[in-house]
């Protein structure tokens, strides 16, 4: 196929770069003539399912702009290179942090619900998965990643007559420093454990859109899995007790990063609604409503994550 041809007979721009970037290089050269169906994008990114010759492969485009919102293509390469060989992530077959192409093993399996996450069996998975990925040794290439220099970064492009910025940016700065205090340990961390990044195939869990992966400190992984899915107590047991060894046992930080990660999830939005369209306003509601949620210091009143994809 030399073309993308959308459903209603106009050339789709997107699938015919796509097929482009695939036909440029001797591994993914077959996959061009594929045939792709359009997924769910991210904000960063959009992506497809491509089937040829019997085998179905992932593929997605990073947008140009995606570093303004902390994605490191060269940092998620070799990130993507490691979880993959431990056996988290799906087989890379082209990572291109030029131009934003990524080729994976498409991984047939469901992708979980919201409610999936705040089930005791799956407590009980994701914890064991985070602490065997918390162990797996460091790899060179992968870029260290602060939550605290993503949120100071974030927080320089809102205006200072912002009062309810200036008053969580107060509150962060305060948030950060303590949970530094601990003299975290390092380890290969996702960052976005957002339900829709979780792939179940029964027998075992995959971990999807690694783009905010990097170095980091673990609590943060933990942190934000809770505060993505508002758990409470009785599932925070749950995942600690499953998380085992050098789990971030103390309940304070633990708070703390979870308040932390909502306000860069909050700065991430405000950063999108400045370059990006907001059709419906999901962007501006998301946004406002996890402002709420910081100024009232509650981490179980907000559904969303960064997204997916």
């Amino acid at each position: 196929m030399s073309e993308a041809i959308g459903a209603t007979g106009t050339i789709d721009p997107e699938q015919a770069r796509l097929r482009e970037l695939l036909r440029g290089r001797a591994a993914t050269q077959v996959l061009a003539d594929g045939a792709m169906t359009r997924l769910t994008g991210g904000l960063s990114n959009q992506a497809w399912r491509v089937e040829q010759g019997g085998r179905i492969w992932y593929a997605r485009l990073g947008y140009a702009d995606a570093e303004r919102l902390g994605v490191n293509r060269h940092s998620e390469c070799a990130l993507l290179a490691a979880v993959a060989a431990a056996g988290f992530a799906p087989d890379v077959l082209a990572c291109d942090p030029r131009t934003g192409l990524l080729v994976t093993q498409y991984i047939d399996g469901r992708t979980w619900q919201a409610s999936d996450a705040a089930g005791a069996r799956n407590l009980a998975r994701i914890g064991s998965l985070l602490a065997r990925l918390h162990a797996t040794p460091l790899a060179p290439g992968i870029a260290a990643v602060s939550y605290a220099e993503q949120a100071r970064r974030f927080a320089s492009t809102i205006p200072a007559t912002d009062a309810t910025a200036a008053a969580l940016r107060h509150r962060a700065d305060q948030a950060f420093e303590r949970i530094e205090r601990r003299k975290p340990r390092r380890a290969l961390c996702h960052h976005d454990l957002h339900h829709l990044n979780v792939v179940d195939t029964g027998s075992r869990l995959w971990l999807v859109d690694w783009e905010y992966g990097g170095v980091g400190d673990p609590l943060f992984d933990v942190a934000g899995f809770l505060a993505l899915h508002e758990l409470g107590a009785a599932e925070t047991d749950l995942l600690l007790d499953a998380y085992g060894a050098g789990t971030p046992s103390d309940r304070e930080a633990l708070q703390e990063a979870r308040w932390a990660f909502d306000y860069v999830q909050w700065l991430w939005y405000r950063t999108c609604l400045g370059s990006r369209p907001d059709p419906g306003g999901v962007l501006a509601n998301r946004e406002a409503r996890l402002a709420s949620r910081l100024l009232r210091c509650n981490n179980r009143q907000v559904d969303s994550g960064k997204g997916s994809g």
